[in-house]
C-alpha cells in the first residue's frame, strides 16, 4: 500500500538554488569549435574488434521499461559496507547497482560526489530518454511512499523534474530509509547515459532534499545518522576497462586498506567562505599546488583549487591554464579547447596535493586517434572554463589512478578535522582476475616532491596497447563499447533546485 509523505516533506520550503549542473562535452570531427551537443547514444553493433565485457541484466518483464543499454560489471567486494562500482566499457560513467522497497530490481545509478540529491526515472515518465532505462514507481514496492510535493533540477544543460517519495534504498548490505526523486520528465540529454538516476554523495546540505526523520535526504547523512556506519566517509576505487580487472568498489564508512600502498595523504577541503571565485555549494574542493609532466618542477601554477568529482569523465581547466599545461608536450596541436598531441607520447602528467604529487598515466589522459590528424591524439585535459578562472574540475581521468577518500570529518577517523580528502597510491596490481597492463595503477611521486610515495611502473608499451583498445570512434577503429558520437559525462553543483509547494 502506497502512502503520502509526512506532512514536514508536503509542507518543505524551496531550497537553496545551488546543487547539480549538467554539462555534456562532446569531440565533434565536423566543428572547429568543439561545441556540439550531438548525443552519444547507445551502442551500436560491435565491431570486429569488440572486447567481449559481462554484462549485468534484469530478468524481461518485471518492470515496465528496462535499461537498454550494456553495462560493464565489476566483481563485488569482500569488504564490508562495500559495493561493486559499474562502468559504461568506456571509463566515461561509473554506476552501482541499487534496488528500491522490497523490489529485487537493480537500477544503475551514477555516482556523483558533487550532488547530495538522489533520484530514479518514474515509471509515469513518459520522456523519450525514460523508454530507454529502468523505471521506478507505484506497483515496484508495497513499501513506497509517495508525495506530491515536486522537485525540478536545471542542469547546465537538460533537466529533470518529478515528485518526491521514500523509501529503503538497498546498496550492498546497507539498507537506509532515503527521501528521493521519482522523475517524471527527463530531458534528451539523458539519452546518451546508461544510468537509470543519480546517486548524490556529496557534500552540500543546501542542495539536499527536505530532511527525512533519519537525518536528512543525502544517503551519507543518513547512513551516518542511523549508525549504519562507523563514521562518515567514503572511498573509491574506479577501474579501467581495458585492464579488465573488474574491481572497481564503493567502500562506505570505512577506506579498504589493501587499495593502496603506504598512508592516506588528506588535504583539507576549501572552507566554503573562502572557495574560488565565492562558491558556497559545498564541493570536494581542495588546494591544488601544481601541476607538472614527467620531471619538471611544476608549470608555476599558483592559487588553484581542484573540484574532485567522480561524476566528471575528464579534467576540465580554463584555457589559460590548459595551454600552459600542454606547452610542455612535445608535439602538441591545439583547435579551441581541444588539444591533440602523439599518440605515442611517454609523458606523464602529475597533479601535487598536499604535499605530494599524483601521476596521471598516459593510458588515462591520453584519448582516441583523430583520421583527420593522423598520428594524433586527443588530450582527455579540456580547456574550458565550467566555475571560476582559477577552479579546475577534476574527474575520472585522475581518479583512476589513486584511490579517493572523501571524508566528511563528522565522526570516526576526520572526527574534530573537518571535511577532507585523501589520496593513496594504487598498488600496481589488481586483486580481481584478469591482468593489469603495467600503466594501470601509475600514481606516483614527482621527484623532489613526494619523496615518501613509491613510483610504481607505466611504460609507454603498456599505455600504448590500452589506447589501442579505447580508440575515438573518429579513428581508425572503435571499442565496442563506444558510441559512435563520444559525449563525456560531467555532473556538478551549480544550478537550481527548486521544490514547488
Amino acid at each position: 500500500m502506497h502512502t503520502s509523505l509526512p506532512s514536514w516533506l508536503a509542507l518543505s520550503a524551496a531550497i537553496l538554488p545551488t546543487a547539480t549542473a549538467f554539462y555534456p562535452y562532446h569531440y565533434d570531427p565536423d566543428s572547429t569549435s568543439a561545441s556540439s551537443s550531438r548525443l552519444r547514444r547507445k551502442p551500436d553493433t560491435p565491431s570486429a574488434s569488440s572486447i567481449t565485457l559481462p554484462l549485468r541484466r534484469v530478468p524481461a518483464g518485471l518492470r515496465s521499461r528496462e535499461n537498454i543499454y550494456q553495462i560493464v560489471n565489476s566483481k563485488d567486494p569482500s569488504q564490508e559496507n562495500s559495493v561493486a562500482i559499474d562502468q559504461d566499457g568506456s571509463d566515461l560513467s561509473y554506476m552501482v547497482a541499487v534496488t528500491f522497497g522490497d523490489s529485487t530490481e537493480e537500477y544503475h545509478m551514477l555516482l556523483d560526489s558533487a550532488a547530495s540529491n538522489t533520484w530514479v526515472m518514474s515509471q509515469d515518465c513518459n520522456a523519450e530518454a525514460c523508454k530507454t532505462h529502468a523505471t521506478f514507481g507505484e506497483g515496484d514496492s508495497s513499501t513506497l511512499e509517495t508525495t506530491t510535493s515536486p522537485f525540478s533540477i536545471t542542469y547546465g544543460t537538460g533537466s529533470t523534474a518529478g515528485t518526491l517519495a521514500q523509501d529503503k534504498l538497498h546498496i550492498g548490505t546497507l539498507s537506509p530509509s532515503l527521501t528521493f526523486g521519482l522523475a517524471t520528465n527527463v530531458s534528451d540529454e539523458f539519452r546518451a547515459y546508461p544510468m537509470d538516476g543519480i546517486l548524490g554523495i556529496g557534500r552540500g546540505s543546501s542542495s539536499s532534499f527536505p530532511s527525512s526523520n533519519d537525518g536528512g535526504a543525502a544517503i551519507m547523512d543518513v547512513l551516518s545518522s542511523s549508525n549504519l556506519i562507523g563514521a562518515k566517509l567514503y572511498g573509491i576505487h574506479l577501474s579501467r576497462a581495458t585492464d579488465a580487472l573488474f574491481d572497481g568498489e564503493l567502500n562506505l564508512g570505512q577506506i579498504n586498506t589493501e587499495r593502496f600502498d603506504g598512508n592516506i595523504n588528506y588535504i583539507p577541503v576549501v572552507d566554503d567562505n573562502d572557495a574560488a571565485e565565492g562558491d558556497e555549494s559545498g564541493f570536494w574542493e581542495i588546494p591544488l599546488e601544481d601541476a607538472g609532466v614527467d620531471e619538471s618542477s611544476g608549470s608555476g601554477f599558483e592559487a588553484r583549487t581542484a573540484i574532485i568529482d567522480t561524476g566528471t569523465s575528464y579534467i576540465l581547466m580554463p584555457r589559460p591554464d590548459a595551454e600552459m599545461l600542454h606547452a610542455e608536450i612535445t608535439g602538441v596541436q591545439q583547435d579551441g579547447e581541444t588539444f591533440f598531441v602523439p599518440c605515442d607520447t611517454q609523458t606523464v602528467l602529475w597533479f601535487a596535493f598536499g604535499g605530494q604529487s599524483y601521476n596521471i598515466s598516459t593510458a588515462d589522459w591520453v584519448g582516441g586517434p583523430v583520421e583527420a590528424r593522423p598520428g594524433l591524439c586527443r588530450s582527455n585535459i579540456v580547456g574550458r572554463r565550467t566555475f571560476g578562472e582559477r577552479q579546475w574540475l577534476v574527474g575520472d581521468v585522475f581518479l583512476k589512478n589513486v584511490y579517493a577518500v572523501f571524508d566528511f570529518g563528522e565522526a570516526g577517523e576526520g572526527e574534530g578535522e573537518g571535511a577532507r580528502v585523501g589520496f593513496g597510491v594504487q598498488r600496481p596490481e589488481g586483486e580481481g582476475e584478469g591482468e593489469a597492463t603495467a600503466s594501470s595503477s601509475s600514481s606516483a611521486a614527482a621527484p623532489e616532491k613526494t619523496a615518501a610515495v613509491d613510483a610504481l611502473p607505466g611504460g609507454a608499451d603498456s599505455t600504448s596497447a590500452a589506447k589501442s583498445q579505447d580508440q575515438d570512434p573518429e579513428g581508425a577503429a572503435s571499442s565496442s563499447m563506444s558510441p559512435a558520437n563520444i559525449l563525456v559525462s560531467i555532473l556538478t553543483f551549480c544550478c537550481s533546485v527548486i521544490l514547488v509547494v
